[in-house]
């Protein structure tokens, strides 16, 4: 069986019936549910939906952007309109008509600044670079990206739903698809924009879920699955390619693995916190900052703090209610943090 074969019959483009009939997941979703169910039902399952801001957020979709309407200057074969962009990265934005994603005004970078007046000249613990440093070098990124030759953009934010395995509608929004001409036709690549600190652990790569699932998005719209998927960081200029070979197979096992626990929890109801360092970033965690909302939610989240790196708990998990569930999977690698 070829790679392209095996998800010929488990990926379709999605219709107006499978949206009545199937559960919508998102990338985000997925990721949230591998990371820690507790956060997954708070969220996904009890809708407690935060409108809680960071500066990371709010830069990174400008940013974003910022770059949605160069590609889209391109591919309409405009002239790059370097003082529009320039506007949009001083003065911020208000969302298009047709925009989806975007429901309220983007900040420009002067008030960004101003608003996070405390974080925003304090440098990272991993790159060393400061913000005004790093809008220094996304400056550079902009005046140089989608001018390859080769590689020219097709779609910018591209919106994206299809069925997979007649389980779940996988549906989100993929930043940019580039397009190649060759003598056989047209290839496709994938790319998302990360305005982090750092790369990716060289194991986090291999079987990508976010680029797998924009991988089948891209196949089960054109038939071809993209031939580059590309991590570009635009904040401190680096990239990294995911997606190994053999990724289709391990996908195709992933994917499936997680939609047998998420049906397997449905059942039991019982959605075991998985408590880590990475709670003090959560909506629902205590000893976020950022957090006002919802912080209060949930109780058995890690102590950790940047101060104070310690493994105590707030409240240990008992285990006496639950059944033998699946509910931390081995579907993926760990996460590396940088504090």
């Amino acid at each position: 069986m070829s790679t392209i074969d095996i998800f010929k019959n488990k990926v379709r483009l999605a219709t107006e019936e499978d949206y009545k009939n199937f559960e919508k997941f998102s990338y985000s979703r997925l990721s949230t549910f591998l990371h820690c169910p507790m956060q997954y039902k708070l969220k996904y399952i009890d809708g407690h939906y935060t409108s809680d801001t960071t500066l990371a957020l709010e830069l990174g979709s400008l940013c974003h952007k910022v770059l949605e309407d160069k590609g889209n200057m391109i591919i309409n074969c405009e002239e790059v309109d370097k003082s529009k962009l320039k506007s949009i990265i001083d003065n911020g934005a208000n969302p298009e008509p047709d925009d989806t994603k975007t429901t309220e005004h983007l900040l420009g970078v002067p008030a960004l600044a101003k608003k996070y007046f405390m974080e925003w000249n304090k440098p990272d613990n991993a790159s060393g670079m400061s913000y005004p440093e790093k809008m220094n070098i996304f400056q550079k990124v902009l005046e140089s990206e989608m001018m390859n030759t080769e590689w020219k953009p097709k779609w910018c934010e591209h919106p994206f739903g299809f069925v997979w395995n007649e389980r779940a509608i996988l549906s989100g929004f993929i930043d940019r698809v580039d397009v190649r001409k060759t003598l056989q036709g047209e290839e496709f690549r994938t790319i998302d924009y990360k305005t982090s600190k750092k790369i990716f652990a060289k194991s986090e790569l291999p079987t990508s879920l976010q680029f797998g699932i924009y991988a089948l998005a891209i196949y089960s719209e054109t038939g071809q699955l993209p031939v580059e998927s590309l991590y570009r960081f635009i904040l401190i200029d680096d990239q990294q390619n995911a997606l190994t070979k053999g990724w289709e197979k391990r996908l195709d096992k992933k994917l499936d693995k997680i939609f047998d626990s998420i049906d397997e929890l449905k059942k039991t109801s019982v959605y075991k916190p998985n408590p880590t360092p990475l709670c003090h970033w959560c909506a629902y965690c205590k000893t976020n900052h950022d957090a006002h909302e919802f912080k209060n939610l949930c109780e058995y989240h890690s102590l950790w703090t940047p101060e104070n790196k310690t493994f105590d708990k707030a409240k240990p998990w008992d285990d006496l209610f639950s059944f033998e569930q699946p509910t931390k999977l081995n579907v993926g690698t760990k996460r590396k943090l940088v504090f």
